[in-house]
């Protein structure tokens, strides 16, 4: 969109983006038919199954799957407890493995299904690279599960992953796999990652939001979060979202079609690099956190120095947000302070850097959030000044 000064400013599209479109207008139809129960064997219920059928193949294309490796979930952190947990109960008793910056929902459900006693958490170096060699190790004990994040979604770093689904069969394990972050951004192929689960959500790629699903592989093990009726081939019971099923199919095909155009990945890549330059030049002591070669085109990272001033990223955002500008901190606010962001520990920074730390996450051409350079630069400027506001207190 054309920046206007006044107009808000999505750079927290990490966080969710707006449904574009052609999802909506794929969606409205069904929001409003009568009779569109999948499992109604009626002529508006076999439409409706007949969509939700395309739909599926859109998402199982996305990710290099099989259609019916595909069950639909509301959102992706349903997908990751549904996987969490079908893999532990798969082998009591067994450890789940994770790396020090999984998102909160992979490690809130290892916690419930695995406990403390029975979490391996695996390093990464100061760029948020993981420590493949400390995973292997992790398998040699009796391990259920290794759950990894794809692309980190505070840093956009992409994890290596590759071979790691090998060595998990061969110790017993399953691997999955936290790719929410990733359609639009990377290519997605689960034989090449050799993955059991991978999850997914429709709203991070410019789909509805309450919808989401899991890849199951097939002869892996799937234990119901949802049980009650036979829908999803009896893995996730209760009427499917037909509407945003539909919407989430059309954005599968259209996050596929930007992650693989070299000429987009390059367009934003060259925004979030105008962006971070700018506030680097402006913001004494800024940086950027995660290694700046090896993440997703859209993400950036950047601390501040606010320590020795007694402030962090909260200050900022107050500021940043009375101008329009939506970002995000690097974790949770409360409503007086930003508490330490978890990824940002885990890469080795200490609790005030991991406090003070902002995250610009951008969104692709052509899509409802997209901004022009225009608005890069009011965005970078509003920065510049909200910091030295700021560092003159």
């Amino acid at each position: 969109m054309e920046s206007n000064p006044t107009s808000p400013l999505h750079l927290d599209c990490n966080a969710t983006t707006a449904a574009s479109a052609e999802v909506v207008e794929a969606m409205l139809p069904w929001l409003g038919r009568a009779g569109a129960n999948p499992s109604a064997t009626h002529g508006a219920g076999r439409e409706a199954a007949r969509a939700v059928r395309r739909a599926r193949a859109s998402v199982a294309a996305l990710v290099g799957a099989s259609a019916p490796e595909i069950v639909f979930t509301s959102c992706g952190s349903e997908s990751t407890v549904t996987a969490v947990r079908s893999a532990a109960r798969a082998r009591p008793g067994g450890s789940v493995v994770i790396s020090a910056v999984e998102h909160s929902a992979t490690k809130r459900a290892v916690e419930a299904e695995a406990g403390a006693d029975r979490t391996v958490v695996v390093g990464v170096d100061a760029g948020g690279a993981l420590d493949r060699d400390a995973v292997r190790r992790a398998l040699d004990g009796d391990a259920a599960l290794v759950s990894l994040i794809l692309v980190n979604n505070e840093t956009g770093v992409v994890s290596d992953l590759a071979g790691l689904g090998d060595a998990c069969r061969a110790a017993g394990a399953r691997l999955h796999i936290d790719a929410v972050q990733a359609p639009g951004k990377v290519p997605i192929d689960v034989g090449e990652l050799g993955c059991d689960y991978l999850s997914l959500s429709a709203h991070k790629f410019h789909g509805p939001r309450g919808i989401g699903a899991l890849y199951v592989r097939e002869g892996a093990p799937l234990v119901p979060l949802v049980v009650g009726g036979p829908q999803e081939d009896e893995r996730r019971a209760g009427t499917e979202n037909v509407p945003g099923i539909v919407g989430m199919g059309v954005a599968a095909d259209r996050a596929a079609a930007r992650a693989a155009s070299a000429e987009d990945q390059a367009r934003i890549a060259r925004q979030r690099d105008r962006l971070e330059a700018a506030v680097l030049a402006g913001c004494p002591g800024a940086r950027v956190h995660g290694d700046r070669a090896r993440r997703v085109a859209n993400t950036a990272n950047i601390g501040f120095d606010l320590a020795d001033s007694g402030l962090d990223a909260s200050a900022l955002l107050a500021i940043l947000h009375d101008e329009g500008i939506e970002v995000s901190a690097g974790s949770a606010c409360n409503s007086h302070r930003t508490a330490p962001s978890p990824v940002l520990l885990g890469m080795g920074l200490d609790e005030a850097a991991a406090s003070s730390a902002l995250r610009f996450s951008l969104a692709h051409a052509g899509t409802p959030d997209a901004i022009d350079d225009a608005g890069i630069d009011r965005a970078a400027a509003c920065v510049i000044s909200a910091h030295r506001a700021l560092m003159a207190i």
